[in-house]
Formats: structure tokens, sequence, C-alpha cells
């Protein structure tokens, strides 16, 4: 056999190394697929997770927060995302209970009830008095008397300057429901431009005591209570 020939025969074990080498190389491409698509997979799911986390708060729900999960991945962007969220979530949440508080306050103090004698508290309205702030009178004063057990209310609309029939409506319904408690309500503070509305749009107060300020309100409730003592029997 000639040198030539003996060159042209196929070397085999150099075939099989070139194999090995396309196998691994395969399975290295598959398992970099494999780990793509897996790491494609979790980045999907940590958005997903956060965008889930945007909209339960957009819903209202300030406890919502992204998981461990989210906060352990390998991808430090997505990891840093998911800190930041709950972050501001939280502080969001802080804030949210800082303003329920104020707004807390300040409903307290535009609408006082003090008790300002013995068994009398009063309510004095400043500003406009819708549906909704109606509401929140008549909540919160008929607390008030069942708490403190009072017989008398003294409503002093001196701040109020426009009343309109809603308005009116609004004030005879807290004076019947407080009078369904056992309490007698008193009407005081009317202005003029407010009484001639009232005479105007036909609101008939013929049923409920009403007088020129707080210091007769006070007075009327005093004189009531007077009335009402037991007479003590006459020594013989």
């Amino acid at each position: 056999m000639s040198t030539t020939d003996q060159h042209s025969e196929p070397d085999v074990a150099s075939m099989m190394r070139e194999l090995d080498q396309s196998r691994a190389a395969l399975a290295e491409a598959r398992r970099l697929e494999e780990a793509f698509h897996t790491s494609s997979m979790d980045v999907a799911l940590v958005i997903s997770e956060c965008f889930q986390a945007l909209a339960e708060v957009r819903q209202g729900n300030l406890d919502a927060q992204v998981s461990e999960h989210v906060l352990t991945s390998p991808d430090e962007l997505l990891a840093n995302f998911g800190k930041l969220l709950n972050d501001t979530i939280k502080d969001l949440k802080v804030q949210m209970d800082l303003v329920k508080r104020q707004a807390l306050a300040i409903q307290e103090l535009s609408t006082p009830v003090l008790q300002i004698w013995n068994d009398v508290l009063a309510l004095p309205v400043i500003g406009t008095v819708d549906t909704r702030r109606a509401a929140e009178i008549m909540e919160r004063l008929l607390a008030e008397v069942v708490i403190r057990k009072s017989k008398f209310v003294i409503l002093d609309i001196t701040g109020v300057e426009i009343v309109d029939t809603k308005t009116a409506d609004h004030f005879l319904k807290l004076i019947k429901a407080a009078a369904l408690l056992g309490t007698k309500c008193i009407l005081t503070g009317i202005r003029p431009a407010v009484a001639q509305t009232l005479v105007e749009i036909g609101v008939d107060l013929s049923s409920i005591t009403t007088l020129r300020d707080l210091q007769a309100g006070l007075r009327e409730c005093l004189q009531d209570m007077q009335k009402s003592r037991p007479k003590e029997p006459v020594a013989h």
C-alpha cells in the first residue's frame, strides 16, 4: 500500500474526537438555552409580581408587598426594584395613615360636641352642611348623647350663613333623632338672612324651640331642669 493511500484513509480517532466535541458543544448549547429560558421565566414572574403589587395598591390595599423571591432575585436590578417598591408602599401607607388622622382631627374640630353643663351638650355648626357632613354630625352627636346620657342639646348655627331646603331638612332630622333618644334639642343662632330664607322656602320650625343665641339656649335648659326637679315637701 502506498503512502498516499494510507493518508487518504479516514482517521477514525480524529473523527470520534470531533464527534465528542460536537456532542459537548450541543449539550452546552442546550444547557445555555435552558438556563436562558429559566432566567427569562424568573424575570417575567418577578416583573409580574411587581405589577400585581402595584395593582393592589391602586385598589387601596396598602398592605401589598412583593415576596422574598423578588428580593432575592439573582438579577440585581430586579431585586433592587422590588425592595424600592416595598419601601415606597410602606412610606405611602405611613403617609395615608397620617392623612386619615389629620382628617379625623379636622372633622372633630369642625364639628365639636361640647358639654357646657351637666346634662347639656352644645353643637356649634360652622360652614356648609351637605349630606355627607350632616351624616357625620348626626353620628357624632347621637353617640355623645348616648355616652353622656344628656337631656339637652343646643344646636347653634351662628356660623352657618346659607341654609337651603336640604340643609334645613338635615337639621330637622338631627333634632328628631335626638328626640327619639329622649333628648330635647334647642336651635340657636339663626341669622336674620337665614331666618328670611327659612320663611321663604316654607320650613316649619313651630315644633322646635328656637332662641337668639347659645346663652339663651343654656338659660332655657337650666330653667327646664329647675322645673323638672321634684319639689321638696314643705315642713310643718
